[in-house]
């Protein structure tokens, strides 16, 4: 059980690790993944770790007061009594959220004996484990003066954050993996995906309409004038089912090379598509971590 459930939107990334490496440092179990482990619901899943910590820290900002998910985990602290708020630049909180004294850490660069980083991790130190004080904070290098990352638009380049531990380990699964991932992720196109994923993925979409055209000929027939089938109803629906999860992990290879999830919509152009899907899973991801997430090769 995590102690800390710390809930921020994407743009506001990196002074939530900020946050998390300096409440790690002090002892604390820091939760701000959102990586859904296969078999669960996103809904099911945070609900559950925000049901488990002590503290709920929201880092509000211009990208989170706007974030329907960073206002409804907020609200599920408040309701349970540990929501411990952060004001990041000054922005107020939502209507219903300002009755909760906030911190204010607008100045802080990440030095961890700075007086509001002080007050703050005292607070949420005794909200997570009931004592009186932390041990002494770490003394950290004070760090580049924080700046937010350029706003995102919604739908596949959703700001909401996909998240990571303090480091990211490398994502390999096997090929029948990478496929039940797109799956799993039916119409989640947020986060970041490596080449492996598409080429996989669109390696089993062609099994599948292959498979399927062979079933409209058994079902329907043979054309002796064009040799193809008497419908095609079956390839259809396998091309409609598998419109979601195509567009969604394009998205994510986009993201992975430092574009917009947007340009997933590309993939399914007629004709065109295929050869668009080819070309995303040849150009190589950036390195480290983006403003979409870590790197799935990892770091």
């Amino acid at each position: 059980m995590a102690d800390i459930f710390v809930s921020y939107a994407r743009e506001d990334r990196a002074f939530a690790e900020r946050i998390a490496r300096g409440l790690g440092a002090m002892g604390l179990d820091v939760f701000w993944d959102t990586e859904i482990p296969p078999g669960q619901t996103w809904a099911d899943y945070i609900e559950g770790k925000l049901t488990q910590c002590r503290a709920v820290i929201v880092l509000w900002s211009q990208h989170s007061t706007k974030s329907q998910w960073v206002r409804e985990e907020a609200r599920m602290g408040r309701e349970k009594a540990k929501l411990i708020p952060v004001m990041l630049d000054g922005s107020p909180a939502p209507f219903g959220f300002g009755e909760v004294q906030a911190a204010d850490l607008s100045a802080w660069t990440g030095d961890t004996n700075h007086p509001d980083w002080v007050r703050f991790a005292q607070a949420a130190y005794r909200t997570a484990r009931g004592g009186d004080a932390p041990p002494p904070p770490v003394t950290q290098q004070p760090q580049a003066a924080w700046s937010a990352a350029p706003p995102a638009a919604s739908g596949w380049n959703d700001p909401r954050p996909t998240g990571a531990h303090v480091s990211s380990a490398a994502e390999t699964l096997s090929p029948i993996g990478y496929f039940m991932k797109c799956l799993r992720l039916y119409v989640d196109g947020r986060g970041r995906a490596r080449r492996a994923e598409l080429g996989w993925f669109f390696v089993f979409a062609f099994v599948i309409g292959f498979a399927a055209a062979i079933l409209d000929i058994a079902i329907f027939g043979l054309n002796p004038y064009t040799n193809l089938a008497n419908s095609n109803a079956v390839t259809l629906i396998a091309g409609l089912l598998l419109i979601c999860p195509t567009v969604a992990v394009a998205a994510r290879r986009a993201h992975d090379f430092g574009q917009s999830g947007w340009l997933a919509a590309l993939t399914v152009i007629p004709y065109l598509g295929w050869l668009i899907a080819i070309i995303f899973i040849f150009i190589p991801g950036q390195p480290g971590e983006n403003q979409y997430g870590p790197n799935p090769k990892g770091q």
